[in-house]
């Protein structure tokens, strides 16, 4: 790949942009659910500053993670970085990442700053969007790096997860609800096995090269056995839901994506019993669960 325009994309990692514009929509489908008409300004406004906030994040984890992610030899569309960054005429400069990172966080405070101005941005959305910037820039920024103290994946995932939904739904009424909560914890706990799951493919280079994550902490057959808990978790979750007054033809469509979930203990037990692991397929069918849920919770939330 020579095309620096190709590669810059590649370094972006689109592919995980759709989590936080999955998020941003479902939080706002609850608001229009419960009757609120959406003003498409400020949802757009708040679509662009998670988007770049992002961004920022990955520029910034591209950045510092790129001495250990050059020796990774398993790396998928969500592990292992995105390789793009190091010396050579198909790699980009580590100072590309950094200059990406400046450019994303300058624009997201201009944008932000736009939203206060245009009195989108109440005291509750204010202290959410505070707490989505300083949790992405510690996941990789000296000296706190959640990254590299095995937090990291648990913090994204209540990022992803849950703080972006809640600020859609904030950015519409100025308020919170207990449907943006409850859809949420499901979506959470999925998340978290998903983060989980991505860093088993880097486990051998992060444990060699001293990237200290949940995985390398707790050793692989003890995260096998907290991922296979939160999974089923997830799903008791959604049955319970069932219990809590949730609109139920909302609920019923996420079963769908229970299959995913069998599928994926299936594939655990057999790496657990000495399989040869896909890791593609693992890391795939890991973000697809979680993804299936994001968007039939969502898209049944717009369309009721």
């Amino acid at each position: 790949m020579t095309n620096p325009v190709l590669k810059f994309i590649k370094l972006s990692r689109p592919i995980f942009l759709l989590g936080g514009v999955g998020g941003l929509f479902l939080g706002a489908g609850v608001a229009r659910y419960l009757g609120r008409t959406i003003d498409w300004n400020t949802f757009f406004l708040g679509l662009l500053w998670v988007l770049l906030v992002q961004l920022a994040a990955h520029y910034l984890n591209e950045y510092f993670d790129e001495p250990v992610d050059r020796h990774v030899e398993n790396r998928t569309a969500f592990s292992g970085g995105s390789g793009m960054l190091g010396t050579g005429p198909e790699k980009l400069s580590r100072r590309v990442a950094l200059s990406g990172f400046v450019v994303s966080l300058t624009l997201s405070m201009a944008v932000i700053l736009t939203m206060i101005w245009s009195g989108a941005v109440g005291m509750t959305s204010g202290l959410l969007m505070a707490l989505i910037l300083a949790g992405a820039l510690a996941y990789s920024l000296p000296p706190v790096q959640l990254a590299r103290t095995g937090y990291g994946e648990f913090v994204a995932a209540i990022i992803g997860g849950y703080l972006v939904p809640m600020l859609g739904y904030n950015l519409q009424t100025g308020e919170a609800h207990r449907l943006v909560a409850l859809a949420a914890l499901p979506l959470t706990l999925l998340l978290v096995v998903f983060f989980l799951l991505v860093s088993f493919p880097d486990y051998a280079t992060d444990l060699k090269y001293g990237k200290r994550n949940f995985l390398v902490r707790a050793g692989w057959e003890n995260v096998m056995a907290v991922q296979n808990t939160l999974n089923v978790l997830a799903y008791a979750t959604l049955v319970a839901l069932w219990f809590f007054d949730f609109p139920r033809a909302i609920l019923l469509p996420v079963f769908l994506a229970f299959p995913l979930g069998v599928f994926l203990w299936w594939q655990m037990r057999l790496i657990a019993g000495g399989g040869k692991p896909n890791w593609k397929g693992l890391t795939l069918n890991a973000a697809a669960q979680a993804g299936v849920v994001l968007y039939l919770f969502t898209y049944s939330f717009w369309t009721r």
